[in-house]
This record gives C-alpha cells, sequence and structure tokens, in this order.
C-alpha cells in the first residue's frame, strides 16, 4: 500500500507540471451542468474562500493553504514552488480523488483497513496534543527541574596524553623507566605507536562520559601532572595515562536549554498520560507471541542532553 501510494503522488506531482502550461496559471473552472451536485456544506463555504470548483465540488483556500504548508514542509526557504503550479497539483489531487469515489474505491477492503489505521492514528495525535494543551508546562516548573539537575550538567572534563604499547611486556618496562623517574613525553616519543605518537601522546580534552569506560576509574584517581601506575588494556593495545590538566565545564545557563527542558518535560507528561489511562483500564493479552527480532530502541531524551548540542 506504501508503494501504491508513492507511485500515486509521483505520478500527480510530475503531471502537475505540464498541467496549465507547466504550471503557469491555472484557467477559470468552467461550469458543467452535468458535474455532480456540490459536497461541500454551507457551513464549510461560508467559513472559507472557495478558490476553484472542480467538476461541482468547491476547493476551499483553508484545504488548500493546508496542502501548501505540507507541499513546502522541510523544503530549503530559497527553492520555491508557485502557488499556480500548486494549485494545480492541488486539482489533480481532487480529480484522482473523485474518480476514486466514482469508482467506489473507498469500499475496497485494503483501502478501508488503512483509512481506519489514519484514523486512529490522527485521533491519537489528537489526544496528545489535547493532554499538552491542557496541562501547559510553567517557566517555574521548567527551571525547578533544570535546577535540580544543575550537578549532572556540570562536565568535568580531562586533558590526556598517554603512551601506547602494543603487548604487555613493553608496557611493564616503560613502567619501569617512569617509576625510576623517566620524563614521560620523553618516552612518548621513544616508544609509543599510533598516530598520537606524534603529538607527545595528546589525547585532547574529553569530559567524563567521551572517556574509554577502562579509562574513568584510574583517571579519577589521579590529580594534575600526575600518570597511572598500571597499564591499561583496551581494543588498541596498553596504556599509560598521564593527567594533563582537569577543567570544569559550568552547565549552560537555563535561558540556552530552556526549549530542551521542555521536551523532556513534555515526554514525561505523556508517559503520566499512559500510565493515568493503563492504571484505570481493564487490559487483558490473549495469545501474544513476542517477536524476538532486534527492534531499534527509542530512548527518553535524557536531561543531560540540554548540554549536548
Amino acid at each position: 500500500m506504501k508503494t501504491i501510494k508513492k507511485v500515486v503522488l509521483t505520478l500527480l506531482l510530475t503531471a502537475s507540471l505540464s498541467a496549465c502550461g507547466g504550471g503557469g496559471e491555472s484557467s477559470a473552472p468552467e461550469k458543467n451542468n452535468d458535474a455532480p451536485a456540490d459536497k461541500t456544506s454551507s457551513n464549510e463555504i461560508e467559513s472559507s474562500k472557495i478558490i476553484a470548483v472542480v467538476n461541482g465540488q468547491n476547493i476551499l483556500e483553508e484545504n488548500f493553504s493546508a496542502y501548501v504548508k505540507q507541499r513546502i514542509a522541510g523544503k530549503p526557504k530559497d527553492q520555491k514552488i508557485s502557488n499556480a503550479r500548486m494549485l494545480d497539483e492541488f486539482i489533480n489531487f481532487e480529480l484522482a480523488l473523485q474518480d476514486a469515489e466514482k469508482k467506489g474505491l473507498q469500499n475496497n477492503k485494503d483501502i478501508k483497513k488503512e483509512l481506519e489505521n489514519q484514523r486512529r492514528t490522527l485521533l491519537v495525535n489528537a489526544a496528545f496534543n489535547d493532554f499538552v494543551l491542557n496541562n501547559p508546562l510553567t517557566d517555574e516548573e521548567m527551571r525547578k527541574d533544570y535546577e535540580s539537575r544543575m550537578s549532572e550538567l556540570t562536565l568535568t572534563e580531562y586533558r590526556l596524553r598517554h603512551i601506547l604499547l602494543t603487548n604487555s611486556d613493553d608496557a611493564t618496562t616503560v613502567m619501569k623507566e617512569l617509576n625510576n623517574g623517566g620524563d614521560f613525553l620523553t618516552l612518548v616519543k621513544k616508544y609509543s605507536t599510533g598516530p598520537s605518537a606524534s603529538e607527545e601522546g595528546l589525547l585532547g580534552w574529553q569530559s567524563e562520559f567521551d572517556l574509554l569506560p577502562a579509562f574513568r576509574a584510574p583517571i579519577s584517581k589521579l590529580k594534575k601532572g600526575q600518570y597511572a601506575r598500571t597499564p591499561i588494556k583496551t581494543q588498541f593495545g596498553w596504556h599509560i595515562l598521564y593527567l594533563d590538566d582537569v577543567r570544569v565545564t559550568p552547565p549552560p545557563k537555563y535561558e540556552e536549554v530552556k526549549d530542551r527542558v521542555k521536551v523532556v518535560l513534555q515526554r514525561r507528561q505523556v508517559e503520566d498520560y499512559f500510565l493515568k489511562l493503563r492504571t484505570a483500564a481493564q487490559i487483558k493479552i490473549i495469545d501474544f507471541k513476542e517477536n524476538n527480532a532486534d527492534t531499534p530502541q527509542n530512548d527518553n531524551v535524557s536531561i543531560k542532553s540540554y548540554s549536548n548540542n
């Protein structure tokens, strides 16, 4: 069904380029005495301007505007599409719709299922929006949540150097030289392998979340200017770590992350909404077999993501 819809959209949009002289001004609609009776209610006509009539069916400005909004969504601002061209496209859609209804395609079993799925999706989205609109977040709530997580948003960053070695014997040898007073930078040039050797073993600034898991515990015990007394093994080889410097990055200002705070709290609102519905509901699972195939997980937005912009 999705493939069919893509094909239809492509054909309709392509056809619109040649309609009315390749997207020029649409010709004025002519009256057709044999056309079907107008299906637009008088209330709809009063609330919106009629911009065209197709086989007796009124094309309302509000419906066309909604189509235009959807059509240009995600398009670059410098990519202009004339209203005349989009009206031609919209008329093509209306003609195809009328043809489908004339053929009774709305009664097709698969079409009815698809329409029902779309109806359900639309109503679920409407329920979400209604809940959020009727439970607006206040600035006070968002600021309070932000302030409660200040410590999580304060990052400690480490400027690291290392001597990278290919085996444990070499790592032991270099460690002995260091312990006997050897200069770290000199030993980097003498022994270290890998790209960082040409930069005196510099790994640059890394936050505690960016560190390799094997580095975290040893680094937390070091002070500026110290090296880890035990070589650390990773998939890259054996490392002798040196803490060159430490800095604390303050959390972003509330105004800078206000929008992200709102996203996090709205997700929690939706979780609370579902919890409330499920608590009041009677749910019974019958004959369900779990699919063991790997399914990508969409984790909730973390409060720490405020500072990950």
